[in-house]
C-alpha cells in the first residue's frame, strides 16, 4: 500500500512539475514574442485607404468579386495588375499601393471572407475571378497577377482557367494545391471550379513527429513552424502528383520570389519547382537568409515566418526593385 501511495505521489509531483514547466514556457514565450492574440480585422473596409499619393481608391463588389481599385492620376501605359494576399484573407493593399504609386492600375482583391464570398479559405469557387474580369471589363485583356503565399497558390491555379493572365509575380509560392483552412474542421480542397473540388494535399496525412512538435509549440505558445508538416504531407499523400498545379496553360513570363529560410512552408523549393516547369519563361529569385514574409518580423500571429529581421527587410527592398524591373520589361506596352 505504501508503495502505491509513493507511486501516486510521484505521479502527482511529476504532473505538477510538467504543468509548471508549461506555464513557465508560456510566460517566457509571451514575453519574448509579444503575441497578444489581437489581429486586425481584414474584412473591416474602414481600415483601407480611399486615396494614395498620386491617385484614388474605389471599393468594388460584383458577383463574388470584392476588392479595391487603385487608380493613378497619371497611369502607365501598361496592363492592369490583380493582387492577392495570403491565408490571412487580406487584399494585400500595401503592395497594391506601392505599385499604384509607381503608375500601375491595380485591383487588390479578397478571395474569401468578404460579404459576397465564402466565409473561410475552404472550397473557394475560382469563378470569382471571372466576376472580377466582368466588373473591370477586362475579359480578353492581358493582365499581370501578383500573389503572396496562399494567394500565389491561387494565382498559379487560375492560369488553368483564365487566359487573360499574361504575367505572374508570385511571392513564396506553392507548386501544389493544399487543403483549405477551416475552423469548423471541414476538411476539403482550398479551391473549386464548376462546383467540383480540385485535388489537394491533405495536411492530416503528415509525419506524426511534425504534428507532435506543432502541438507542443501550441501548448507553450512558441511560434509554430509549419514547414515540416507541409513537406511531409507532400511526401506522404498518395495523390501528390494529382495535386501538383499544372503550368501547361501558362505561356507568359513569371517572377518567382521566395526566402531560403521560410518556416511556414517550403516556398523556396516550390518556387524552384515552378521555375523548372516554366523553363525560360521564369525568373527565380531566392533570398537565402529571408523567411516567409519580407517585412522584418521573424514570427507573426503565433506562427514562425523565418529569416532574420535584417534579411527580411533587405529582401523586401530588393524584391520591390525586381518587381518594378519585371513589370517594366513585361507589362508596359
Amino acid at each position: 500500500m505504501k508503495i502505491v501511495i509513493r507511486i501516486l505521489l510521484s505521479l502527482v509531483v511529476l504532473i505538477i512539475v510538467l504543468v509548471a514547466a508549461v506555464f513557465a514556457m508560456r510566460f517566457y514565450n509571451t514575453q519574448k514574442w509579444g503575441f497578444d492574440g489581437d489581429m486586425e480585422d481584414v474584412n473591416d473596409l474602414s481600415i483601407y485607404p480611399e486615396v494614395f499619393e498620386g491617385g484614388t481608391v474605389e471599393h468594388f463588389e460584383h458577383g463574388a468579386a470584392n476588392g479595391f481599385h487603385f487608380i493613378p492620376d497619371d497611369p502607365n501605359d501598361a496592363e492592369p495588375i490583380a493582387v492577392f494576399g495570403g491565408s490571412e484573407g487580406s487584399p494585400n493593399t500595401d503592395t497594391a499601393e506601392f505599385l499604384a504609386e509607381n503608375g500601375y492600375e491595380v485591383y487588390a482583391m479578397f478571395f474569401f471572407g468578404a460579404d459576397n464570398q465564402v466565409d473561410e479559405l475552404n472550397r473557394v469557387p475560382l469563378e470569382f475571378f471571372g466576376d472580377f474580369l466582368e466588373y473591370a471589363d477586362l475579359a480578353g485583356t492581358d493582365i499581370t497577377l501578383l500573389g503572396a503565399s496562399k494567394g500565389a497558390e491561387l494565382g498559379l491555379v487560375l492560369t488553368n482557367y483564365y487566359d487573360e493572365i499574361n504575367n505572374l509575380i508570385l511571392y513564396t509560392p506553392s507548386s501544389y494545391i493544399f487543403m483549405g483552412l477551416s475552423f469548423e474542421g471541414d476538411m476539403a480542397s482550398s479551391w473549386t471550379y464548376d462546383g467540383e473540388e480540385l485535388p489537394y494535399i491533405d495536411l492530416s496525412q503528415s509525419d506524426f513527429g511534425a504534428f507532435a512538435r506543432t502541438m507542443f509549440d501550441f501548448a507553450v505558445l512558441n511560434p509554430v513552424k509549419y514547414r515540416e508538416t507541409y513537406e511531409s504531407a507532400v511526401e506522404m499523400n498518395d495523390n501528390s502528383e494529382a495535386a501538383r498545379i499544372d503550368t501547361g496553360s501558362f505561356d507568359g513570363q513569371a517572377l518567382l520570389i521566395a526566402g531560403g529560410d521560410d518556416a511556414m512552408w517550403q516556398g523556396d523549393v516550390m518556387a524552384k519547382q515552378i521555375g523548372e516547369d516554366l523553363g525560360d519563361n521564369a525568373q527565380v529569385e531566392i533570398f537565402e537568409d529571408a523567411g516567409h514574409l519580407f517585412l522584418g518580423p521573424t514570427a507573426l500571429a503565433g506562427m514562425m515566418m523565418g529569416g532574420t529581421e535584417e534579411a527580411n527587410v533587405q529582401a523586401g527592398e530588393d524584391s520591390d526593385r525586381m518587381v518594378l524591373e519585371f513589370l517594366e520589361e513585361n507589362a508596359v506596352n
